[in-house]
């Protein structure tokens, strides 16, 4: 149904939530959705987006949100995350969660999504700081399957694949 609204109505920019590739942390946020999905989702896009640029359409923007840093993530959850990017809000459940605990550092005041601004207490920005930075690649990488290694993305959206 999904592709088909794509494909119908044109649309120019898809935006998706993914937030976390580890089911456990995707349960932690309520997302009502799995590691399985958001796989199925990436490769739905990708394989869309290339099909439209073959046929000589301008394909959709492709948009995500992931989030790195939740409280209670474990090193293997972001792994899992890193995984499938290579393939807290204010208003969300986490955001006023963060606030009602104490361990939120943004306020109304000093809210923006500079990616290298501590926002929450009690994190390990540290290891994330290493993990964008390339540190944790043998980690990532190794329970990654032939296929999943080699599959790659090549198509339309290959170069907007990014760490932020």
């Amino acid at each position: 149904m999904f592709e088909a609204l794509v494909r119908e109505t044109n649309w120019n920019l898809i935006s998706i939530g993914f937030e976390s590739g580890s089911d456990r942390i995707l349960r932690l946020l309520n997302k009502e959705c799995t590691e399985e999905d958001n796989n199925f989702a990436i490769d739905l896009v990708n394989q869309l987006g290339d099909e439209l640029q073959a046929q000589g359409k301008q394909p959709p923007k492709f948009w995500s949100n992931i989030m790195l840093g939740i409280p209670g993530e474990l090193p293997e959850d972001a792994f899992k995350t890193m995984r499938m990017v290579y393939a807290p809000y204010p208003g969300s459940a986490l955001g006023f969660q963060l606030i009602a605990e104490g361990k939120s550092k943004m306020s109304k005041d000093n809210y923006h999504r500079f990616p290298d601004d501590e926002k929450v207490i009690g994190v390990d920005y540290k290891f994330y700081r290493e993990l964008l930075a390339g540190k944790y690649e043998d980690e990532v990488n190794k329970e990654l399957s032939p296929e999943e290694r080699s599959r790659g993305y090549s198509g339309l959206y290959a170069r907007a694949l990014t760490k932020a």
